[in-house]
């Protein structure tokens, strides 16, 4: 199974690689924000561009590494 890319934007905006959208909105749902948010689906590139500019608090490594993660959040995750 290959991790994908998803967007959530709501009460409070985070990427996360998930296997499934379903799984994506049940880790942001515990690690971020409990409220229901809008999850979009993004390319891999996409999400490189967008953490690109955080690498350095981001690892290459961490951005690659086959688990669930947030990748970015508004909050200190």
């Amino acid at each position: 199974m290959t991790l994908k890319f998803y967007e959530l934007t709501g009460e409070y905006y985070a990427l996360i690689k998930a296997f499934s959208k379903e799984e994506a909105i049940a880790f942001y749902k515990e690690n971020v924000c409990d409220i229901d948010s809008r999850v979009v689906q993004v390319s891999m590139q996409y999400a490189w561009e967008t953490v690109k500019p955080w690498i350095g608090v981001i690892t290459i490594e961490n951005f690659v590494a086959n688990r669930v993660d947030v990748m970015l959040s508004d909050l200190a995750v």
